[in-house]
This record gives C-alpha cells, sequence and structure tokens, in this order.
C-alpha cells in the first residue's frame, strides 16, 4: 500500500471493485485477482475479490500473506460522474 500512495495513486474500496468488475467484466480473472485496500478497517484483514470455482467471490486475506496471484487494486484517476455529464 506504500508503494501505491508514493506513485500518487488511490486505492480501491469494496463498492468501486464491485463496479469494476461489474462494468469490466473481463478485469477479473483466475490467477489474477485483487485486494481492495481503500476498505480496510484498522487490523490485518484486507478485502479482495477473485475467482473460486468459476465463481467471483468476495471475502478477505490477512495482510502480509505472500499470494502471488493477488494484487492490490489502485486508480490514478477516480472521477465521480453525474446524470449532467457532458452538458
Amino acid at each position: 500500500m506504500t508503494t501505491i500512495a508514493v506513485r500518487g495513486r488511490t486505492l480501491l474500496t469494496i463498492e468501486e471493485g464491485i463496479a469494476l468488475i461489474t462494468h469490466f467484466p473481463q478485469v477479473l480473472v483466475k490467477n489474477k485477482c485483487f485486494s481492495l485496500g481503500g476498505s480496510r478497517s484498522g487490523d490485518r484483514r484486507v478485502p479482495a475479490i477473485w475467482i473460486s470455482q468459476k465463481a467471483p467471490k468476495l471475502g478477505w486475506c490477512w495482510e502480509g500473506n505472500p499470494h502471488t496471484w493477488l494484487g492490490m487494486a489502485s486508480a490514478d484517476d477516480l472521477r465521480a460522474t453525474t446524470g449532467n455529464a457532458g452538458a
């Protein structure tokens, strides 16, 4: 998470991660899944989305566990949209 902050990026929340895979389901693939560090609650658990038994799963993993298939979702530019986009 420190590396992401140094790069000026923002950690995604659970809501943002779900929105991402709802709009772009192709980003969630087996063995290339992601944590959602923007929704941490202060303990060692980090929310994550992954594929298990051919279906997406929302849960958590322990901070520091070496999962080579689990990255940390982040964005460099989060823009809120309104119903007046382009107006």
